[in-house]
C-alpha cells in the first residue's frame, strides 16, 4: 500500500469518526415524564404533563441545550405504584437522561428503587411525602415536604379561628394523605385546636360519600379537612355543602387545587382553603408570560401542578447545561444550589429538597384570593 493511499484511508476514517461524533452531538436529549394521565387523579397528571411539554418546547425554541434539542418521552402510571415502577423501567430502556415525575407520593416511593437500580434521576413536581426527605438518593423535587404544608395549614386555621376540625382522607394515596393529616393534627393540637372527627376511606372501592360525610359531624366542627383526589374532593365538598353551606373546607394542594375542581364543582368549592408553593396572583414577569403561553397552547389556565412541572423541567435543564453528562446528573443537581423558577429562584439543598415560600389560597364564589 502506498503512503498516499494510507493517508487517504486514515482521512476517511477520521471523517467518518468526525461525522459520527457530530451525529451524537446533534441527537436529541430524551427527558422522561411519568404521571397519572388516566383515572381519578388524572387532572394533576395532565396539568403536569402540559407544564413539562411547554418547558421542552420553549427550550427547543431557544436552541436547546448546547445545540441539542429535547425530546419528551411520556408514560402514564394511572396513579398506581406498580405502574410507576414499570414506567421507570420502560424509560430506562429509552435511555432518557432524567425523569420528571412521578407526581404522586406513593408512585414516587415505588419508582425510586427502580430509578436507583437504573442510575436514573427523578425530579418530581408534586410528590411531598416526608419519607422522601433528607435522603442521599436519586430523588429530587420542587415541592416541599408534607410537614411544612401541614404546619402552615395548622397555623392558618388558628389565625382564621378555625379551632375544631373534622377530617376525611383517601387511603389510596396514604403516603400523602395520612401523613399530611398526621402532621396537621400534631401541630394543630399543639396550637390549641381540636380534631372532632377522623374518617378514612379507600377510593378504589367506590365509596358512598353521603354516609362518610355524615360521620364527620359537620355541625360540631369549624372546618372540614379533605385530603383526596380532585374527583372525590368535588363529591365530598358537595355533600359537606348540603349539611353546611358556609363551613370552611381545608385541604393540601394535591387533588383539591385542580382545574376540574374549579370548573366542575360550582358553589361546593366556596370557602375552600389550601396551601400551595405557588402564588396564583403573582405579577412576576416570567410567570405572567408562562400563563399567557400556557393558556394559548393548551386552552386552559395553568394550575399549580403545571407551574411546578415546568419548574422541575427547568431544574433538569439547568443541571444538563452545567454538565451534559447524564451519568453525572445526580451529583450536578446536588450541587446546583439555586435555579430559576417561574416565580423566582428555587434553592435545592444537598438532599434534593426545595426551599421556597408557601401561600394560603382561598376560593370564594368563583374568585381566588391569596392569603400570605
Amino acid at each position: 500500500m502506498t503512503k498516499s493511499a494510507l493517508i487517504m484511508i486514515l482521512a476517511s476514517i477520521c471523517l467518518a469518526l468526525g461525522s459520527s461524533c457530530s451525529c451524537d452531538r446533534d441527537k436529541a436529549i430524551k427527558i422522561g415524564f411519568i404521571a397519572g394521565l388516566t383515572g381519578k387523579n388524572s387532572d394533576l397528571g395532565v396539568a403536569g404533563r402540559d407544564g413539562v411539554q411547554l418547558a421542552v418546547e420553549s427550550i427547543n425554541a431557544s436552541g436547546g441545550i448546547g445545540g441539542r434539542m429535547l425530546s419528551l418521552v411520556i408514560r402514564d402510571d394511572g396513579s398506581n405504584p406498580d405502574a410507576a415502577a414499570l414506567a421507570v423501567e420502560s424509560l430506562a430502556k429509552e435511555r432518557v437522561a432524567a425523569v420528571v415525575g412521578p407526581m404522586g407520593s406513593s408512585m414516587a416511593k415505588a419508582a425510586l428503587p427502580v430509578a436507583a437500580k437504573n442510575g436514573l434521576v427523578l425530579v418530581s413536581p408534586t410528590s411531598s411525602s416526608n419519607e422522601l426527605s433528607g435522603r442521599d438518593d436519586n430523588f429530587f423535587r420542587v415541592m416541599e415536604p408534607n410537614r411544612l404544608f401541614a404546619h402552615h395549614l395548622a397555623e392558618t386555621c388558628v389565625k382564621l379561628k378555625i379551632m375544631r376540625v373534622a377530617a376525611i382522607y383517601d387511603l389510596q394515596n396514604s403516603t400523602y394523605t395520612a401523613e399530611m393529616f398526621a402532621d396537621f393534627r400534631e401541630e394543630f393540637l399543639r396550637r390549641g385546636g381540636r380534631i372532632t372527627a377522623e374518617v378514612s376511606y379507600d377510593s378504589a372501592r367506590s365509596p358512598l360519600f353521603i354516609p362518610l360525610v355524615k360521620k364527620l359531624g359537620v355541625d360540631r366542627a369549624d372546618g372540614v379537612m379533605v385530603l383526596a383526589n380532585s374527583v372525590d374532593a368535588i363529591n365530598i365538598g358537595q355533600q359537606v355543602r348540603k349539611l353546611s353551606p358556609r363551613i370552611p373546607i381545608i385541604s393540601g394542594a394535591c387533588g383539591i387545587a385542580q382545574r376540574d375542581l374549579v370548573q366542575q364543582a360550582g358553589r361546593s368549592i366556596d370557602n375552600i382553603i389550601f396551601t400551595l408553593p405557588v402564588n396564583g396572583r403573582s405579577d412576576k414577569e416570567s410567570y405572567l408570560l408562562f400563563k399567557e403561553k400556557f393558556a394559548k397552547r393548551f386552552g386552559y389556565e395553568p394550575t399549580f401542578a403545571s407551574v411546578l412541572a415546568y419548574d422541575a423541567a427547568q431544574a433538569v435543564v439547568a443541571a444538563l447545561r452545567k454538565n451534559p453528562e447524564p451519568s453525572r446528573l445526580r451529583e450536578t443537581l446536588r450541587g446546583i444550589g439555586t435555579f430559576p423558577g417561574l416565580q423566582g429562584d428555587i434553592l435545592l439543598d444537598s438532599y434534593g429538597d426545595p426551599h421556597r415560600k408557601l401561600f394560603i389560597t382561598r376560593y370564594f364564589r368563583g374568585h381566588e384570593d391569596v392569603i400570605e
